[in-house]
């Protein structure tokens, strides 16, 4: 009969080595756990879009931050001021890369053609994060003496915008950030609010094309983009 200590012992040691080997398993690089990890810690690519008037040089600085960060991040060229058009040259920038999701962020008029694409051209089961500078969510009055097709879609009154704030205006899984300044000088920050469920975050400093340049408004859209608790100066 095997004493009691001499027992106890054995069974410890036993305990120990199935720990480890458990442990060991767990983090193999073909094992189903590790295979999760990596998954869940690889980043999606960024789409950049400019707002009226504007060009992917734009995002010049936002860029290359990211770029600095490792991440993969594509600065559209869209092809002019219609946001429907635009909102399509998205879809087909994220088609022919073959991405599955990506993070979406839109400065200016930038930010319409981003949402009209999330709602009505595909966008709503690929964009994991929408973030917003400067945009005017619920338009701009200057834009009524623009054409439709050249900008006149952010009239307040415009079809385009109706449709585009109908119903719920930040539909799906998507996570929606409107970022914007007291400063911006062009966009008022009572037309930049963007309803529903999204973030909307007030700084102060940065004009309307500052935005995109600002430090403190880039640690904003990374930590936005990353999944971070909504920070800064939330307004309700």
């Amino acid at each position: 009969m095997i004493p009691l200590r001499a027992l106890s012992a054995r069974l410890a040691r036993t305990l120990a080595v199935a720990i480890v080997i458990v442990a060991a398993s767990a983090l193999a690089p073909g094992s189903l756990g590790g295979a999760a990890t990596a998954e869940a810690a690889t980043p999606v690519p960024i789409v950049l879009v400019h707002g009226f008037g504007g060009s992917p040089e734009a995002f010049a600085v936002m860029e290359r931050r990211f770029r600095a960060l490792g991440r993969t991040v594509v600065a559209i060229d869209l092809p002019g001021a219609n946001n429907i058009a635009n909102a399509k040259a998205i879809r087909d920038l994220v088609a022919a890369n073959g991405w599955q999701k990506v993070a979406i962020v839109g400065h200016s008029m930038g930010g319409l053609s981003s949402r009209s694409w999330i709602r009505s051209y595909g966008g709503r089961k690929v964009a994991v994060t929408y973030v917003s500078l400067g945009t005017p969510q619920q338009g701009i009055i200057v834009a009524c003496a623009l054409q439709r097709s050249n900008g006149g879609q952010m009239c307040p009154t415009d079809p385009f915008m109706t449709k585009l704030n109908s119903g719920d205006p930040t539909p799906g899984p998507t996570a929606w950030t409107s970022i914007f300044s007291a400063t911006d000088g062009l966009v008022p920050t009572s037309a930049s609010r963007l309803a529903g469920g999204a973030c909307n975050v007030r700084v102060t400093g940065p004009d309307h094309s500052g935005l995109l340049t600002d430090p403190g408004v880039f640690r904003l859209v990374r930590d936005a983009i990353d999944g971070k608790p909504c920070r800064g100066v939330v307004v309700p």
